[in-house]
């Protein structure tokens, strides 16, 4: 035989009984996999069975777990309200002899309020009493005080004034004279003047009148000036006298407001 005929017959050997082999490989894949499916049932209806049993045991607990959860609840709510009724007796208690405590002691504080608040209108009025116949001695003190002030501050003013006038008559003659000297030179010179020179005399008497009253007046100002500085000082002297008796009125204020928080 050739050799092409050995490898031929060799192959037809081999392919039978590779044919063989699956053969036999197919047998046992059906019979593994008829086990398997009875194994899967089983362990199905094992798991069914463990299921139901398991559901049994749970609805028995849980109708043990609501049975003493509803047990549990109920008496937790009897002793609620057993203790929300004894807690209302004792707070109705207590508030009553609160009430009570309450209104003894607001009692005892009126009574207090109204003793205090008679004693204090009692020395209010007696201190206001007081206060007032001291103001109407110290306003009376200070009246008097500034009629006496001013009567000499008049007295002293008249007499400032009258020297003034008699200075300022005194003053008025005298520039009278110097004025009428003046023009009775003038006329005495005026017949032999030339126009020129009566126009030139004429404005020597003017400037000579208008200095003289010019003088008057400085000096009536400057007399003016002196009594008003005068009559100012008086004033100033009436105010200080006036500002401290306010002070002193303002003291006694405050001193008498005082003296209750004191006591």
């Amino acid at each position: 035989m050739g050799t092409l005929t050995e490898d031929i017959t060799r192959l037809c050997g081999e392919i039978v009984a590779l044919r063989g082999s699956r053969e036999a490989l197919v047998d046992d894949l059906a019979k593994g996999n008829m086990d398997a499916k009875r194994q899967v049932a089983a362990m199905q209806a094992g798991f069914r069975k463990d299921h139901a049993d398991m559901a049994t045991r749970t609805r028995a607990e849980q109708a043990r777990f609501v049975s003493t959860m509803a047990a549990e609840v109920s008496g937790m709510l009897k002793g609620f309200h057993e203790s929300h009724r004894e807690m209302a007796a004792n707070t109705k208690r207590d508030n009553g002899k609160f009430v009570a405590d309450m209104t003894a002691e607001v009692s005892g504080l009126l009574k207090d309020f109204h003793g205090a608040r008679s004693e204090m209108g009692a020395n209010t009025k007696r201190e206001n009493k007081a206060f007032v116949a001291t103001m109407g001695r110290e306003v009376s003190g200070l009246l008097n005080g500034f009629q006496d002030a001013r009567f000499k501050m008049g007295k002293t003013s008249k007499l400032e004034r009258n020297r003034f006038v008699t200075d300022l008559k005194g003053s008025v003659r005298e520039l009278r004279q110097e004025v009428s000297s003046d023009l009775a030179g003038a006329r005495q010179a005026w017949n032999g003047m030339s126009p020129a020179g009566r126009k030139a005399k004429q404005e020597a008497e003017q400037q000579a009148r208008l200095a003289a009253e010019r003088k008057a007046r400085e000096e009536a100002d400057r007399r003016a000036k002196g009594e008003a500085e005068l009559r100012a000082k008086a004033e100033a002297e009436l105010r200080a006298k006036a500002e401290a008796a306010r002070e002193k009125q303002e003291q006694a204020k405050k001193n008498m407001k005082s003296e209750p928080k004191t006591d």
